[in-house]
């Protein structure tokens, strides 16, 4: 596992973790955030993330807490 940047999208109510995307740089996710949450109705978050990691896509995340 290695800690990298995620952007995660939640769907539904309550809120469950349905796809998270490898992210370079906050200042990337942020920018990708903004235009995701302009065209859907999903909640997105950018997080540092405990991931396991291969060929540039997360496979699996955990929070770092």
């Amino acid at each position: 596992m290695e800690i990298v940047i995620a952007l995660i999208m939640y769907l539904g109510n309550p809120p469950e973790l349905k796809e998270h995307l490898l992210m370079p740089d906050f200042k990337t996710c942020l920018a990708k955030k903004r235009i995701a949450v302009r065209n859907s109705n999903a909640a997105y978050q950018c997080l540092k993330v405990k991931a396991v990691v291969e060929d540039g896509k997360i496979i699996s995340i955990s929070n770092l807490d």
